[in-house]
């Protein structure tokens, strides 16, 4: 994660601390890291393992996963995708090609949807040429944003991760945690449905 934007000119620990607050403000249980040099809350959703990294430069990384890669949901995970990306709150309509279909993998159900819905899709592989293994997952954006928008990649077992640097070299710490913070809340409104109407107006 990129750490040119604030390194230097913020006390160290003052975005995490304004970050960590501003989710609990939104009535999440966050936990800070056990580590007093840490910079990853987890919080606490059930049914799957979110964290989120905050890093001293203005970055910012949030990673969903589900207990089981047979409990993920691909609509579920086309939507929060969605709602990091583009600030579109709560369930999208269903649009993509790739449910009925047989033979398509997770990651292919979810990009084909987000594709349909208008976002930037690729498909990115990786290769271990020690043990001699590729890893594939899909890396979205939004169109005419590439990277400096934020990314979303999301791999065959469920897990999503999106990642964020800051918006501008000047931005203050109160600039760089507000975006977060209301990114992170609405797309935990998605997996905490009973709290959808409160982070709605976060």
């Amino acid at each position: 994660m990129s750490t040119t934007c604030l390194a230097g000119r913020t006390a160290p620990g003052e975005l995490l601390r304004l970050v960590a607050d501003g989710l609990a403000g939104a009535g999440l249980d966050v936990r800070p890291p056990a580590d007093a040099d840490g910079c990853r809350l987890d919080i606490a959703v059930p049914g799957a393992r979110c964290a989120l990294a905050v890093g001293e430069g203005g970055s910012a990384e949030w990673e969903f996963w589900p207990w089981s890669a047979d409990d993920a949901d691909p609509g579920l995970t086309a939507d929060l995708a969605t709602v990091l990306l583009t600030g579109r709150s709560g369930p999208q309509p269903r649009l993509g090609s790739g449910y009925q279909r047989e033979n398509v993998t997770f990651k292919g159900i979810v990009g084909l949807e987000l594709r349909a819905r208008g976002l930037d899709v690729e498909l990115a592989v990786y290769c271990d040429e020690t043990a001699f293994d590729v890893f594939a997952e899909i890396v979205v954006t939004v169109p005419g944003q590439g990277d400096g928008g934020g990314q979303v990649c999301v791999a065959d077992d469920g897990g999503l991760t999106w990642t964020r640097d800051c918006l501008a070299e000047d931005a203050d710490p109160a600039g760089i945690a507000g975006p977060v913070v209301e990114a992170v809340t609405r797309a935990m409104a998605l997996l905490r449905p009973a709290e959808a109407g409160r982070a709605g107006h976060g």
